[in-house]
């Protein structure tokens, strides 16, 4: 599958251009900060009318496990309140940990931890997983402890003929692979699926 992730900074009628490029599906960032995406709810309603398949990505910025914590309430606050309670994303929710704050030695347990608490609140969903680049997950990331809660896997890598967290951790859930972008305007990935 192809599948593209957009956020405030892509044009309004990205969904539909995308949609006729015959994309397969849309990430949509939910916010950042705990703050909405200006566009959020703009284009997850134009993935319904395009009949798209989208999931949600949160930037997080906790320095902390009770900051995290507080993040992932919001995650879940924000879905239920704009997508309902029965409405969960079909290509997941995924943490975004690109920010500085989210780049520290201690961030396992307290990403873990938050990714369980979600996990327990939707019963019977298992798509709530970790977006990051490749150097996060290797320097910051318990790979082995990864695989074994099969926490769901999205890599950011460019430049390379294959996904190399997934040859090199195949245990892993992996599901995405961002491999380019389109004129540093356009995220594309592959997706594997969960």
């Amino acid at each position: 599958m192809s599948v593209f992730d957009i956020s405030e900074f892509q044009p309004d009628d990205r969904v539909q251009s995308l949609n006729s490029q015959g994309a397969d599906g849309i990430i949509v960032k939910i916010g950042e900060a705990m703050e909405l995406d200006p566009k959020f709810v703009r284009f997850v309603n134009d993935c319904v009318a395009c009949g798209l398949p989208y999931g949600v990505y949160y930037v997080s910025h906790a320095h902390n496990a009770d900051e995290m914590m507080q993040e992932a309430k919001w995650i879940n606050d924000t879905i239920y309140s704009y997508l309902g309670e029965n409405n969960l994303p079909k290509l997941g929710i995924w943490w975004d940990m690109e920010v500085g704050s989210a780049q520290r030695d201690d961030v396992w347990p307290d990403l873990r931890d938050a990714i369980g608490t979600m996990q327990a609140w939707y019963p019977g969903y298992d798509k709530v997983g970790i977006y990051a680049q490749y150097s996060y997950f290797t320097q910051y990331i318990d790979m082995d402890a990864l695989a074994y809660y099969s926490i769901p896997i999205w890599v950011a890598q460019y430049g390379y003929y294959e996904n190399s967290l997934k040859a090199e951790y195949p245990a892993c859930h992996h599901v995405a692979w961002q491999f380019t972008t389109h004129g540093e305007t356009q995220d594309e990935n592959e997706w594997y699926g969960f």
